[in-house]
């Protein structure tokens, strides 16, 4: 304390920050206290900007807005509310209203709608971020998310309807102050300001206390590249990539089911207009609690998808250097070989063209089955600390991206073929073993539920259908440009297609690497630079145009062939490639190293510069290819499941906008449906014979229903999929049906929890001898 005392008095600018970030701490500290905010919009508030449209209060104190007179305007109609105060702070804005764009013959149908409700504010539009809301004629109610920015003070909010036609008639508006976000809010700050002092005590600290010590070179330089590749996510919108829309469904799918107390989430139960969705359990969605947790804490969801790309990016780095120092033996080496990997032309194109969130999480965790295959293969007797990172680089592949982790372990069989006589030593062989069966025990939760579903549900991507991946296959100028296109697509050709290059950085080492191993064959080689290049051009090979994969899947037969074209795109196997060539520039820069120092110093300079080149003109690709898009979620995003392979076959996704059950007699009369908490509650009166009724929910299987007095219900699929009940003759209740887990699976979870543990307690240990050691 006396220590820092002397500090502030040495820096008196220092003293007047930590007092100004104490001041607003406290302040945020008081604002925790205190009963949420309500507000409430009336439909008396609004203004009707187009009298002509009949915009009047309803005989049930209702806004009304139709037109009668076919009125056709180039100008937007819209209404807006009176201008209201608000306080800071996150709200859910609940919005009851009744929409039918054709009042002659009302369809439910939630592509349909009348109108839409935004929120804006004319003096500082900056402060207000809220969710659009689209009121569709397939519901009553609807709730969306609205913040208004610390510090802001907001005097004349105002909620505008914009009518498109048909009848819309508005009931009220509710905004309802979440406090969590209170603390989310208080976290952020403190988290902020943490960071900022933490950089300023090591840059400025150190001369000022007087005191000469070498900053934490390494963390800094990972900090430095991974603030590198996510500059594009310093915005206040994201930049749009293929299937981000898809991953951003995924998270709010998932945080909802974790607000209702399902984890580890199976079931996606609101998806598809409450159709539910079996994406959970056959795209393990793990590394999806961090933004799903940061989403339930009311941050925007793009902030949320923001902190994912952030922690997958770390995590590369940090990765790529662990696997890379190693290997070659030298810190600057594992932080060049980050920034080569991390960098690396594939892996931006991942993250910002496509938004590819598996494969570029996978991404992360590829150096560690690098780094574990390489240290089987250099030890003599491997242990745990050896042969571990590989099971765990196959667990994490496993729980992100099931397609990446198939490339990498025919990558991997190839690899022991070709060092068989290696791979057969029995201390290496048991290595390979421990470190298979650790794998599956970490992934055994997600694995054998996804294998018993795929097994046993008819579901589209398990339909008979090949792929032909020939034809999206790369062209060698393709891969030989040291840039790359910019965004564009993955259809065939090349004129409009995205950038799908190694990029100059890896061009330049696996030029240097083949130059190695074809100069001076009188002296050695290392092995280790002619496996990880041979196998890099194998990925290269695979991935070309001109592989005859149509040809293999026609000698391969319908199974063989639909299995050996899972990956869809010949391009993935990029990703490996981008790990290799990485490897094996560092291997061939430390061989030139030995033999020519200020020859590596030179190339290794080359390298720097290639990448600082590479990422500004992708940078520029992005800034001027591709666009900014808000990425908040509405109500119909729920329903974007991709291409939707994991649908049952032969369903239609746009059967699921109309989300009504279907009585299947005239006797049976439906006194209400809704869905809380991830159950739907079906009420029923039955004044006839028994009969039959089609829930608005897929059969994926572990459905039950029951009533209140615990009677059960059988269920079974009917048209396109949908759960059918059979009402007894004469019954009336409330039927409650619900996705329960089969309780195997429990089993699985355990079994994965205890070698979670068992591998963290082995790491204790280790680290408590190696400090306990003289």
């Amino acid at each position: 304390m006396r220590n820092f005392a002397a500090l502030l008095r040495r820096n008196r600018w220092l003293a007047l920050a930590l007092a100004a970030e104490a001041a607003v701490l406290l302040v945020l500290t008081a604002g925790l206290f205190g009963a949420p905010y309500r507000a409430a919009i009336t439909p008396e508030g609004f203004e009707n900007l187009f009298p002509s449209f009949a915009g009047l209060n309803g005989d049930d104190g209702s806004l009304r807005i139709y037109n009668d007179e076919g009125f056709e305007s180039e100008q937007e109609i819209t209404f807006s509310s009176a201008p209201m105060a608000l306080a800071s702070g996150a709200y859910e804005v609940t919005v009851e209203y009744f929409s039918c764009q054709t009042p002659d013959a009302p369809t439910f149908n939630i592509l349909q709608s009348a109108g839409s409700l935004t929120f804006s504010s004319a003096q500082t539009p900056a402060a207000v971020q809220a969710d659009p809301l689209t009121l569709d004629d397939g519901h009553r109610t609807l709730t969306t998310r609205l913040w208004i920015s610390s510090g802001a003070r907001m005097d004349d909010l105002q909620a505008t309807l914009h009518y498109e036609g048909g009848q819309l008639y508005l009931y009220s508006i509710t905004l309802v102050e979440q406090p969590v976000y209170r603390v989310t809010r208080l976290v952020c700050f403190a988290l902020f300001f943490a960071v900022c002092d933490l950089l300023a005590w090591l840059f400025f600290g150190v001369a000022a206390a007087g005191r000469a010590r070498r900053l934490p070179a390494v963390p800094l330089a990972l900090l430095g590249i991974t603030a590198a590749a996510c500059l594009p996510l310093f915005s206040d919108q994201l930049y749009f990539g293929h299937d981000l829309n898809y991953h951003l469904q995924r998270i709010a799918a998932m945080a909802e089911e974790l607000s209702y107390g399902q984890f580890p989430v199976r079931m996606a139960t609101t998806t598809l207009n409450g159709y539910g969705y079996i994406n959970p359990l056959c795209y393990c969605e793990l590394f999806l609690l961090l933004p799903a947790l940061l989403y339930n804490a009311w941050l925007p969801l793009r902030t949320c998808y923001q902190a994912y790309v952030l922690a997958a990016t770390l995590t590369a780095a940090g990765t790529s250097y662990l696997c890379f120092a190693r290997i070659t033996g030298s810190r600057r080496y594992g932080v060049l070989g980050s920034a080569l990997y991390t960098l690396s032309s594939y892996r931006l194109v991942c993250v910002w063209f496509r938004a590819a969130l598996g494969e570029y999480t996978a991404m992360s965790f590829l150096p560690l089955v690098l780094l574990g295959v390489w240290q089987i293969y250099t030890c003599e007797r491997p242990r745990f600390a050896q042969w571990a990172p590989l099971a765990f680089g196959m667990a994490a592949l496993v729980q992100c991206h099931l397609i990446s982790t198939e490339l990498t372990a025919a990558l991997l069989a190839v690899f022991c073929l070709l060092r068989l006589r290696q791979t057969l030593a029995p201390a290496r062989l048991l290595a390979w073993g421990k470190a298979a069966a650790l794998a599956f025990g970490l992934s055994a939760w997600f694995l054998l539920p996804f294998l018993s579903t795929v097994l046993s549900v008819d579901l589209q991507v398990n339909n008979p259908l090949v792929g032909k991946p020939q034809r999206e296959g790369l062209y060698l100028i393709q891969l030989l440009n040291p840039f790359g296109t910019g965004f564009g697509g993955t259809s065939t050709g090349t004129s409009t297609d995205m950038s799908l290059t190694l990029g100059l950085p890896l061009l330049l080492g696996l030029a240097l690497a083949l130059l190695c191993l074809a100069r001076r064959r009188e002296a050695p080689r290392p092995r280790a630079l002619g496996a990880v290049t041979g196998l890099g051009l194998l990925c290269l090979l695979l991935a070309m145009q001109f592989f005859p994969w149509d040809f293999v899947e026609s000698w391969l037969g319908a199974a063989a062939a639909k299995a050996a074209a899972t990956f869809q795109y010949p391009w993935r196997f990029l990703a490996p490639a981008t790990l290799l060539f990485t490897a094996a520039a560092l291997l061939a820069l430390g061989l030139v190293r030995r033999e020519r120092p200020q020859a590596a110093r030179i190339l290794t300079g080359a390298m720097a510069a290639a990448m600082v080149l590479s990422v500004g003109v992708f940078q520029m690709q992005l800034l001027t290819t591709t666009e900014l898009t808000a990425n908040s979620l509405s109500q119909n995003g729920t329903r974007d499941v991709g291409i939707g392979e994991y649908m049952i076959d032969g369903c239609s996704i746009y059967e699921t906008v109309w989300a009504q059950p279907k009585p299947g007699s005239d006797a049976l009369t439906l006194t209400g449906y809704e869905k809380r908490a991830g159950t739907a509650y079906l009420s029923v009166e039955n004044a006839g014979d028994a009969a039959d009724i089609s829930v608005p929910i897929f059969n994926y299987g572990h459905y039950r229903a029951a009533d209140e007095t615990g009677a059960e219900f059988p269920l079974r699929s009917g048209e396109n999929a949908r759960l059918v009940l059979d009402i007894p003759a004469g019954y009336s209740g409330t039927i409650r049906i619900a996705w329960v887990s089969p309780l195997w699976w429990r089993g699985c979870e355990a079994l994965s929890l205890l070698c979670a543990l068992g591998c963290l307690a082995r790491v204790l240990r280790r680290r408590h001898r190696v400090h306990a050691a003289p």
